[in-house]
């Protein structure tokens, strides 16, 4: 299923947020990596979660602020910049 958008949901920056967010992206099948932005500031505790479940964790930059003002700005959006970022190896960190 890589390069296909299946589906986007939220989920609460919490512990159990993070543990409904990991069992939600499991059900579409094996996950090989998951694209976080802001590793090392709010992505941080989704971060430790994932690794601690041994999901492998990229880095994802933020979005291009030119291109968030053509398409507006959008959490799903964002998320599937960042996954279009691990898919396509743009993200590489």
């Amino acid at each position: 299923m890589n390069g296909r958008r299946l589906a986007d949901a939220e989920f609460p920056a919490t512990a159990a947020g993070h543990a409904d967010l990991l069992k939600w992206m499991r059900s579409f099948g094996t996950l090989h990596a998951v694209g976080v932005e802001g590793t090392g500031s709010y992505g941080a505790g989704l971060t430790r979660h994932l690794l601690s479940n041994k999901i492998q964790v990229i880095e994802v930059d933020r979005p291009v602020r030119r291109q968030r003002r053509t398409k507006g700005k959008s959490d799903p959006l964002d998320a599937y910049a960042a996954a279009d970022a691990v898919l396509s190896g743009r993200a590489r960190a």
